[in-house]
């Protein structure tokens, strides 16, 4: 009997256990049921895109934010940390490789980065002026304006914050997002696309003629599209995806450069501008851009990062091999 009466308990037990078992499984079943999809990469990218439109619109258009000190800020800063503070809930795992914020290659990033974006001012906007007074005037007085210098220091925190926002947007969220549909190429293609049309808010901002804002759609269009090919396959390829430090250092220093410091008595515009009061520096200039842009796509399509780092540390290497035997 007490056998049996232990056998009893036991059987009692197992059946409360077990339809404790089953009614969890069951709610848990019915959570799951309940709970809404994770969206994917194109679908938050797609959305992002919209509120960075939108919010670009009433700063530039409603709020003319464009003529003030402030300038069109918080379009830049807001959707960052919406973007930001969504990953950092839902996707934090993804940061670094989606958003490209990774500390991966961090130093030879930055450095790297600053060499290209200053070289790049230098080359292409410099240069331009440069060659004018060579070949063509030498009577052509060739000026620096800092433009704002007072507002300095805030200039390039804005282009900093632009550069990570556009980056993170257009080649981590958008770019990879474009990747689940579309082959690499074709994503850097599109996605570089809509960087161009992204631009085209500001000739219509400085009001240009009609014949000549074609023109500049055409041109600001075409020209940013080709620098989101090379910073989608600086990204891709050149970087592996690790990171897109090198790009946001590139593309900060470009804007900074070209916004905060102009060269030659040109007019002062609100924007990124391919306009010149002279076209001949201007044909001078775009060709230039042109061709240090082919030099640029034709390095990042070549060469790897950790191609470079290995070559610096074997050339440190050396030199301070060939520095102990100095010294001995």
């Amino acid at each position: 009997m007490l056998l049996s009466g232990w056998q009893s308990g036991t059987t009692d037990e197992v059946s409360i256990l077990t339809i404790a078992a089953t009614q969890g499984k069951a709610i848990d079943s019915s959570k799951n049921k309940t709970a809404a999809p994770r969206p994917s990469l194109l679908q938050v990218a797609a959305l992002m895109l919209f509120v960075g439109v939108v919010w670009r619109i009433v700063d530039i258009f409603l709020l003319g934010l464009g003529d003030t000190w402030l300038n069109v800020m918080p379009s830049k800063l807001f959707p960052l940390l919406i973007t930001l503070a969504y990953f950092w809930r839902s996707r934090r795992a993804e940061i670094g490789s989606i958003l490209g914020l990774s500390q991966g290659q961090l130093k030879s990033q930055i450095v790297l980065g600053i060499i290209v974006g200053f070289g790049f001012y230098f080359f292409a906007d410099a240069g331009g002026v440069i060659l004018y007074s060579v070949l063509f005037d030498p009577s052509f007085t060739i000026e620096v304006h800092m433009v704002y210098g007072e507002l300095v220091t805030y200039m390039l925190l804005f282009f900093f914050v632009n550069a990570v926002f556009e980056e993170t947007l257009f080649r981590g969220l958008l770019q990879n997002g474009l990747k689940t549909k579309f082959s690499t190429n074709h994503a850097i293609l599109i996605s570089a696309t809509v960087f161009g049309v992204w631009h085209v808010f500001w000739p219509i901002v400085n009001g240009f003629e009609e014949q000549v804002l074609v023109g500049q759609l055409i041109g600001m269009m075409f020209f940013t599209a080709l620098l989101g090919v090379l910073f989608g396959l600086y990204y891709e390829r050149f970087s592996s995806g690790i990171t897109l430090v090198g790009p946001i250092t590139i593309h900060t220093i470009i804007n900074f450069m070209s916004e905060g410091f102009k060269i030659g008595p040109e007019p002062l515009m609100q924007g990124p501008d391919l306009a010149f009061a002279n076209p001949t520096i201007m044909a001078l200039s775009l060709t230039l851009a042109m061709f240090l842009l082919c030099i640029l796509l034709l390095f990042v399509i070549r060469y790897r990062m950790y191609q470079l780092e290995s070559k610096w540390s074997s050339l440190l290497s050396r030199l301070s091999f060939l520095t102990n035997i100095g010294g001995e």
